[in-house]
């Protein structure tokens, strides 16, 4: 995605360079923010791959911006004789192309687009050579192949409308009566329809035992039959004598194909082609018979281990005990042991992962402990991505409090806030440059668009502070469980914080203010994407704790009171929405039965695929577990880990 954005030698250097400053970035992010996210080895595995990449392609980059603009065809040939090796695994075709070309070598002033267009058609319809002893083995070929051969049987497949033959039109630019006016020797529609005949012919008289031709009856993609081609009627004509009906044609082919869409196997198995094909026809009789039901999928079972422990699996999935099949709930000791290491008293988790559980504790397993990642999508660069762009976007905030702070202007307030936003235009041009010159991003116009929106939302989000009263910044970019770095909070502390019920959390706060009177203290949690908070919240059913975990932590880690937590969505998608939540009795109970249901489920183990109402819609993990485990769960019976869990979600 990135390559068909980028030209020349330099850009192409700096690129590279700027994909692997983006990468350590977000590695050192997660390393830092949430070490136990599957996302850290996956960086690591990009920065990797980014270095095969930059070995191979830069060499080859380089090798293409020495051509010359103009030369002779020599010159090109031996100069992509020399390439070809170099980037394909197996150049022997593009090789034997190239020696094809070499009668043209003194051919003069050549520009480097002619030689693409002459190789374009070559290169893109290059002819796979059939096997030198053809005695024994299967040939698959074009009719054209087929001229002067002969094979004891013969297979020509396709022969449906749109398929052979294809719809003939016209050349656009040289129709049909203009080509007759200009020479007898240029092809009209009636010569490529006999084109067509004759290459028909061809493939048929290859056929000296037996010839069997076929035309798919089924267009899968959209589910519907399709039409016989002429061609098949006239060969039917020459057998029988008579042009059938294209209907009888149709039907007689379903009686002798057998198969259909909802079952794509013949109706007896000695007739299938592949494996499948026996399978499914196989089975097909075995649940047709009217033999006892029992024991007529013993084939199934037998026919490999893969497939035998797949159906027990997912037989056990649907039934109402919870089992292995569903997640981790066995009482071995050997598996208790391993998860004893994994219990929030064991081990620091961030809240990110912790709030994975209440989503499903399946989820929580394989991210939090199997540290599993989900498969990246390539996918277009119509926007910045948004890692990069809250990374950005709370460096901008971080680094214009503390200038702020140095120059005694916090807190914001109206008479301040005009020379508040001049420095904060200044701290986003300079943060922007240092990235683009750091990141040297794809799409100049996504950038500008993507800091200008930045821009745009830290004004208004400057102005929301500046009407704020009560609140003094004292603290930003608070670290607990990671050193004071660059960037960091100069008071962030290394080690995690232990929790008042012993659990051990690590994470950054992205603002600690101070109430007026300097007795008691509120964190807040900066958000740049959408609020699909409720009102009256205080963890959101187990799902959104940083307000009252983090205010948990900080009042640890400071030994100060915290009385207030919030969310603050600072930007237009999330409308500026402020969700406060008092760290009272309530908040705090709260957070203590969503910790100690997730340490419990560990301890128990009960981590297992139960996931709440639409939380598989936008899972990560759905191609593990497959589309159904909300239904399959429902049917599950209520042993106690399960209604606490419940119990949970029903938290406000």
């Amino acid at each position: 995605m990135d390559a068909a954005v980028i030209g020349g030698k330099e850009r192409w250097g700096r690129r590279l360079e700027g994909l692997q400053n983006q990468f350590k970035q977000e590695l050192e992010e997660y390393a830092t923010e949430e070490p136990d996210s599957p996302r850290v080895e996956s960086i690591r595995r990009k920065l990797r791959n980014l270095g095969h990449l930059h070995a191979f392609a830069l060499p080859v980059i380089e090798e293409l911006a020495a051509l010359p603009e103009s030369a002779t065809w020599g010159e090109w040939i031996a100069a992509l004789e020399l390439l070809a090796p170099k980037v394909l695994r197996q150049p022997e075709r593009v090789l034997a192309v190239l020696a094809d070309l070499k009668p043209m070598g003194p051919v003069a002033s050549v520009p480097l687009s002619e030689v693409q267009n002459v190789l374009q058609h070559w290169l893109a319809n290059l002819p796979q050579q059939p096997p030198e002893s053809r005695y024994g083995c299967v040939l698959v070929a074009t009719p054209e192949q087929a001229r002067g051969r002969s094979f004891d049987i013969v297979f020509i497949p396709g022969l449906a409308e749109r398929m052979f033959p294809q719809k003939l039109r016209e050349d656009p630019l040289l129709l049909d009566k203009l080509r007759k006016q200009l020479s007898s020797d240029l092809s009209v529609l009636s010569d490529r329809s006999q084109q067509e005949r004759l290459l028909l012919q061809v493939a048929i008289g290859a056929a000296r035992r037996r010839l069997y031709l076929s035309y798919p009856r089924l267009q899968v993609a959209e589910a519907r039959g399709r039409v016989p081609s002429f061609y098949a009627l006239d060969v039917v004509r020459s057998i029988t004598g008579h042009v059938p009906d294209y209907e009888v044609l149709a039907r007689d082919a379903e009686l002798a194909g057998t198969s259909r869409l909802a079952w794509p196997a013949p109706s007896d198995p000695s007739e299938a082609i592949d494996d499948a094909e026996y399978d499914l026809a196989t089975v097909w009789r075995l649940l047709n018979t009217n033999q006892p039901r029992a024991g007529r999928l013993t084939y199934v079972m037998r026919l490999n281990s893969c497939l035998r422990r797949s159906l027990r699996g997912r037989w056990a999935r649907w039934q109402k005990k919870w089992s292995e099949h569903d997640g981790v709930v066995t009482k071995r000791p050997q598996i208790v042991e391993i998860l004893e290491s994994q219990r929030l008293t064991a081990r620091p988790y961030s809240v990110s992962a912790l709030q994975n559980f209440a989503a499903c504790p399946y989820r929580f397993l394989l991210s939090a402990i199997y540290r599993l990642e989900p498969r990246e999508e390539p996918a277009q660069l119509e926007e910045m991505d948004p890692l990069t762009k809250g990374r950005l976007f709370h460096r901008m905030q971080a680094d214009l409090q503390r200038e702020l702070k140095d120059k005694g202007l916090l807190p914001v307030k109206a008479p301040q806030l005009p020379r508040a936003l001049k420095m904060l235009d200044r701290i986003v041009k300079r943060v922007a440059e240092e990235a683009y010159e750091e990141l040297a991003p794809a799409i100049d116009r996504v950038w500008l668009d993507a800091i200008e929106a930045m821009r745009s939302d830290l004004r208004i989000w400057l102005q929301k502070v500046a009407e704020e009263d009560g609140w003094v910044p004292i603290h930003f970019e608070f670290g607990f469980g990671f050193a004071a770095i660059k960037g960091r909070d100069p008071a962030s502390l290394p080690d995690p914080v232990t929790l008042s019920g012993g659990a051990v959390v690590h994470g950054l706060v992205d603002l600690i203010e101070r109430s007026d009177d300097g007795k008691t203290l509120r964190v807040t949690d900066h958000k740049t994407g959408k609020d699909r908070t409720k009102k009256g919240m205080v963890v959101g059913q187990g799902e959104y704790l940083q307000p009252t975990v983090y205010g948990l932590a900080v009042e640890a880690a400071l030994e100060r009171i915290v009385t207030e937590g919030r969310f603050f969505y600072c930007t237009t998608d999330g409308g500026f929405n402020e969700r406060c939540i008092p760290l009272d009795q309530v908040a705090r109970q709260s957070a203590a039965t969503v910790l100690r249901t997730i340490d419990e489920g560990i301890a128990a183990p009960f981590l297992v695929a139960a996931p709440r109402e639409d939380a598989c819609v936008y899972c990560d993990f759905q191609e593990v577990c497959g589309p159904y485990e909300e239904m399959r769960s429902a049917r599950k019976e209520g042993i106690p880990e399960f209604v606490q869990l419940r119990a949970m979600r029903d938290l406000a």
